[in-house]
């Protein structure tokens, strides 16, 4: 994952999307030409509503997001395509509310084939890096449970291009990132 506050993008607590069996197809989704592609999934041991409902829940991130600290939806956004919020990074250093690495998205598609699409829409901090990145999620029925698959698109900045060999070795982040995710949601299943 590109660490800029990374999965933190999931879906706003007001969406609640009912993600299941959603197939992605990433050439249809965007008019945007994504140079660099990471893609990660994971097996998780609950269905695929009980997964998306979680996903669905802005306020879950930080639970999961190792970048995160917390998330802030947007109250002027409509719930939906469109909807935005803002994800922070942990307190460094003078910015003890994580200010320095907040980063902001929109969900820019959300189809029961393609799955949900959320742009980076920030042009600061991190952001400052990308001309443009996306994440692209899916959760999939898979035998006992569910398989979440997520893909980070993003093209760089041509200043910025000597950063692409060390963002592109990130995959092993959205990996563990998704392992925490595995981890929270089998946790749930057996709390009383």
């Amino acid at each position: 994952m590109f660490r800029a506050q990374g999965i933190a993008s999931i879906v706003s607590s007001r969406t609640k999307l009912a993600l299941s069996g959603f197939h992605y197809n990433f050439s249809a989704a965007s008019n945007v030409s994504y140079p660099m592609r990471l893609d990660a999934s994971i097996h998780i041991r609950r269905s695929p509503q009980d997964v998306s409902i979680y996903l669905g829940d802005v306020s879950n991130v930080a639970a999961w997001d190792r970048g995160v600290s917390r998330t802030e939806a947007s109250p002027d956004t409509p719930t939906g395509v469109g909807f935005e919020f803002d994800t922070y990074a942990h307190p460094r250093g003078h910015s003890r509310d994580g200010a320095w690495g907040k980063m902001s998205y929109r969900i820019s598609d959300i189809d029961p084939v393609r799955g949900c699409t959320i742009q980076l829409t920030s042009t600061t901090g991190n952001a400052r890096y990308f001309k443009s990145a996306e994440w692209r999620f899916r959760v999939e029925p898979e035998r006992e449970g569910s398989r979440v698959f997520c893909t980070a698109l993003f093209q760089l900045k041509g200043r910025y291009l000597v950063l692409a060999p060390i963002l592109l070795s990130m995959k092993r982040a959205i990996r563990t990132d998704l392992e925490q995710l595995k981890a929270k949601l089998e946790v749930q299943e057996t709390d009383p």
